[in-house]
């Protein structure tokens, strides 16, 4: 079966589970961030735990080095006493006993105390691994504070941009339902463009926002689109002053076919109709080589996601988004381009989701 059949069967029934999951990716999005949470609870006991188990190894050793200095002080004590008996053991000899009971003694001690610095060396070498342990901790600790304030401060924009996904969605449906009663397009289409006006303003004002508390803070934020925005506006201004203003409007949108990718949550993508072929077949190959992975066993987590995000890379370079790069009117010119040649999960499909398609045709719907 082709990579994403599957999907299509379950975006047609919207009985399964997994397709309520799927199609409410604002779910999805607070419950990753519920997810962190929970990690750096558990990060933060594991922190406290090898701490205290730091401290309970240095306990130890204090306790060890103290019994070390005093068998090693006994020791001198027990020598002491039998240097003094050496001369008069040669004529005496029960000094001669008294001497070698306390050499004897003296020895034992010492072997006692070679026996409690090995014991010692050992505690060491736990104390440096538990050191190891508690910075390993805490740098995945700080990592993921800082993950979870990126989540907090773009999970509100991110849901904007998913809610004008949806509003543009719904703008191709109702283009594409048109059958002939054109008494109330107008009407309709003007109202339509007043809501994603209105939406599109709100994403704008987050963006702004996050953008200024990015500043203040002096980090960098990563607005995906507005780079590839503002090269296109220089690319078009860069033809005009090559061309001219009358070649440029010879080349408009409108004069170019277009096929149309849908994905779900994440809007229509047009692409020329003549790499069609092309771009199919490399999604379709991408898919293939994920459901022959999974069929092996040999697709886990990591190869999951390595593959996955290569179909997003491709619609991103070789496509619009409509409505945002494109206009709707420069690709829905008849029902073959409002209809999607594919539709694809949302890009944060999770991988026990995208197991449970793999075992039907695939992740692609035709």
């Amino acid at each position: 079966m082709s990579i994403f059949s599957r999907f299509r069967d379950i975006i047609k029934s919207n009985l399964h589970a997994a397709a309520d999951k799927i199609e409410n990716p604002e779910y999805i999005l607070d419950s990753k961030y519920d997810d962190l949470l929970h990690e750096r609870k558990r990060i933060e006991q594991g922190v406290r735990d090898s701490i205290a188990h730091r401290i309970m190894i240095q306990n130890e050793m204090e306790d060890l080095r103290k019994k070390i200095g005093k068998v090693f002080e006994q020791a001198k004590l027990h020598r002491l006493k039998a240097l003094s008996l050496e001369e008069k053991a040669k004529e005496d000899p029960k000094s001669q006993v008294q001497l070698e009971k306390h050499n004897s003694e003296a020895l034992k001690r010492l072997q006692d105390k070679m026996r409690m610095e090995e014991k010692l060396g050992e505690f060491q070498e736990k104390f440096q691994k538990a050191e190891l342990r508690i910075n390993a901790m805490k740098e995945k600790q700080i990592a993921l504070q800082a993950k979870l304030e990126d989540l907090r401060l773009r999970k509100e924009e991110i849901k904007s941009e998913l809610r004008m996904a949806e509003a543009e969605r719904k703008i191709s449906s109702a283009l594409s339902g048109l059958d002939g009663d054109f008494g109330d397009v107008d009407l309709t289409i003007q109202r339509i463009e007043d809501k994603v006006k209105r939406t599109k303003a709100l994403a704008e004002a987050t963006t702004e926002m996050a953008l200024e508390m990015g500043r203040a803070r002096g980090d960098v934020i990563e607005i995906e689109g507005v780079t590839e925005l503002r090269a296109e506006s220089a690319l078009k201004k860069l033809d005009i002053e090559l061309l001219g203003e009358g070649q440029i409007e010879r080349l408009a949108p409108g004069e170019i076919e277009f096929f149309t990718i849908e994905v779900s949550g994440g809007g229509t993508w047009a692409f020329p109709a003549s790499d069609k072929k092309e771009i199919l077949a490399s999604l379709n190959q991408i898919d293939k080589e994920m459901t022959r992975l999974k069929e092996k066993n040999e697709l886990d987590h990591d190869g999951f996601e390595e593959n996955y995000k290569k179909i997003f890379q491709i619609i991103r370079k070789r496509g619009k988004l409509v409505g945002r790069d494109i206009k709707m009117s420069a690709v829905a010119r008849d029902k073959a381009t409002t209809e999607p040649a594919i539709r694809i999960p949302p890009e944060d499909l999770e991988y026990s989701e995208a197991i449970k398609l793999l075992e039907g045709e695939g992740l692609i719907a035709d």
